[in-house]
């Protein structure tokens, strides 16, 4: 068995998806492209004649593969990005998982023997202009066999409330508590090391604090979604976007208790939009390499996947699938939670995320410590390549100069759970 590393990660911002995303003038297949572009950068490999040594790229993308997103994107992004024609690419799917799977496969092939010394893999959603859902044909039979609200996620997370007595003001002040820790990261730029600044023509109404840092751009937009807005007669403005949008920094309690319930309307709801997962448009990926490509890259290994698992559950409470997974990969490793340092446990909604940290009993102030799902943003198949993405910052950050271990954790759609530990590397 081969050691295969994470030697280098990068992913765009993350915008908020709908009429004032910040990326609603970039398709997916672009987002992907800087990405790419940005990797190869870091690796020494712009040279098309050298890129051959990347034997692979595991793309994601998730529950609409179809229209910009569809024909195998991870292959098409590539050669979008003026990538070599002799590195293949592959889309894979286990929707909310989907990056942190791909990565998955791209480094077990790796481990074996089965793929090259350099393979790239992450992940990326457009909710945007795919809304999740778009182009679903549920097979008629399904529903002897499941629960079809449960398709709904939204639901689940009601369900989840609901069965296991996570009220709403425990859910509000974890999404409270989200949005505060994002803002503190965003305010000291923890991300800089992997965010990619990107020129593009946003809406003018949305357009607001979108670089506060004055990092310059690494990559410019393609005009033609811009050019097709303007013709429209929509206001747009040309933006360097170098952080996340959806964080909102005023978030307080009082805010959040004023909000309506959306999935469900009965006395018992509880699941607002504030606390839960935005919808999102964003890429991220991670270079992976063996002791020999590192060498061959002159790349030094940030960190190691030690262990993965994944589960499946009832679809009904898809948003416990963390904490039955943790345990599992914990066990499949031989390792326990006092050996982790730092848990990413994506949050997709305040109801299945405070369960999964008050269950497994992790310790408050080291779970999602810069933000997740509900401040960042759920982008779906991005999720877990960029909450990979972000590790490598948080291991080369002196305020965890003692972190070996962190844990990275989702729940899945349809009834799943991931996880998986990484190491870093000294």
């Amino acid at each position: 068995m081969q050691n295969v590393y994470v030697v280098e990660a990068a992913r765009t911002p993350v915008a908020r998806a709908g009429k004032q995303s910040w990326f609603t003038n970039i398709r997916a297949e672009e987002l992907s492209a800087f990405v790419f572009k940005e990797l190869r950068k870091r690796i020494g490999l712009e040279d098309k004649a050298k890129q051959g040594i990347i034997d692979d790229v595991v793309w994601a993308t998730t529950a609409n593969a179809f229209m910009e997103q569809g024909l195998n994107i991870g292959r098409l992004a590539w050669i979008l990005s003026d990538g070599s024609y002799d590195v293949p690419g592959c889309t894979v799917d286990r929707f909310c998982a989907s990056g942190l799977n791909s990565i998955q496969f791209a480094i077990a092939t790796m481990m074996v023997g089965w793929g090259g010394d350099v393979e790239i893999a992450g992940g990326v959603q457009h909710m945007t202009h795919i809304p999740m859902g778009a182009g679903a044909d549920l097979h008629p039979d399904l529903g002897n066999y499941m629960n079809l609200a449960a398709i709904n996620m939204g639901y689940t997370a009601e369900m989840v409330a609901r069965r296991f007595n996570v009220t709403r003001e425990q859910q509000d002040e974890f999404a409270m508590e989200s949005h505060l820790k994002c803002a503190a990261a965003q305010a000291a730029n923890k991300v800089k090391d992997v965010i990619i600044p990107i020129q593009v023509k946003v809406p003018a109404k949305g357009a607001k604090d979108t670089n506060p840092h004055n990092m310059p751009a690494l990559y410019v937009a393609s005009d033609h979604l811009a050019k097709a807005a303007a013709e429209k007669g929509e206001e747009l403005v040309e933006c360097v976007v170098a952080r996340d949008q959806g964080v909102r920094p005023e978030t307080n309690m009082e805010t959040l208790a004023k909000m309506p319930t959306v999935f469900m309307q009965d006395e018992a709801a509880t699941v607002t939009a504030g606390n839960a997962s935005q919808i999102n448009d964003a890429a991220a990926g991670v270079v992976l390499a063996t002791d020999e490509g590192a060498k061959a890259l002159g790349k030094k290994p940030i960190m190691k996947m030690v262990s993965w698992a994944v589960v499946g559950l009832e679809p009904d409470i898809m948003g416990i699938g963390p904490a039955l997974a943790i345990p599992k990969v914990l066990k499949r490793a031989g390792m326990t939670k006092d050996q982790i340092g730092l848990w990413e446990i994506n949050e997709a909604f305040a109801s299945q995320a405070y369960y999964c940290r008050e269950t497994l009993g992790l310790p408050k102030d080291r779970v999602n410590v810069w933000g997740s799902g509900i401040s960042i943003g759920h982008p779906l198949a991005c999720t877990g390549a960029r909450i990979a993405a972000d590790i490598t910052a948080m291991f080369k950050d002196p305020d965890f100069a003692d972190v070996e271990y962190i844990v990275e954790s989702m729940c899945i759609g349809h009834g799943h759970g991931a996880a998986a530990i990484w190491q870093r590397v000294k």
